[in-house]
């Protein structure tokens, strides 16, 4: 006989459970939700990843277990916290691609393969200069925030969302600088 998957109220009854200290929760929990976090994963890294973010999205989802509010639906907060580790993952794989390139080259080249073309090779080296014009020009808080989403400077010992909100509004300047949203 097989077993068929809790519906939405009995997630939410499991979860609010698994709140309370009910540890019997856990595996019927897991269980139903961590096929959705593969799931979610699966669309949106590459393969290779996604049982890893899947994995990780399910250690947070149930050490925050503690914060979930009994009597709410489970499955917004539990896909919000899958989303935010799909967004970590993917953020965290540019930086490095970045940084990578970067070390790879050994030049103050910014962004570019040493297999590029001369005029690629030409567009990376304006546009670097541009952003590095622009960065300079921004105000200290707004520059170490942007710096620090590059790889290229250290984080702010603030709390993740005053770090958040600060390369929120880094961004709305540096796009400003650059141009705007559109380059009007």
């Amino acid at each position: 006989m097989v077993e068929r998957a809790p519906n939405e109220a009995e997630l939410d009854a499991l979860m609010a459970r698994l709140s309370n200290g009910d540890r019997s929760a856990f595996d019927p929990l897991f269980s139903a939700l961590y096929p959705r976090a593969l799931r979610v994963a699966r669309r949106r890294v590459d393969s290779a990843r996604a049982e890893d973010v899947a994995q990780t999205a399910m250690l947070k989802v149930f050490a925050r277990a503690a914060e979930f509010e009994a009597g709410r639906p489970v499955l917004p907060w539990f896909y919000m916290v899958v989303a935010n580790e799909v967004r970590a993952v993917t953020r965290g794989a540019m930086v490095r691609a970045q940084t990578t390139l970067e070390r790879e080259d050994g030049s103050s080249r910014d962004l570019t393969d040493s297999n590029a073309d001369p005029e690629t090779e030409a567009t990376w080296r304006e546009l670097s200069r541009a952003l590095e014009s622009a960065v300079a020009n921004l105000d200290a808080t707004a520059a170490e925030a942007i710096y620090a989403v590059l790889g290229r400077g250290e984080r702010p010992v603030v709390e993740s969302p005053a770090f958040r909100k600060r390369v929120s509004r880094a961004y709305a300047k540096l796009r400003t600088a650059l141009g705007g949203a559109y380059g009007n």
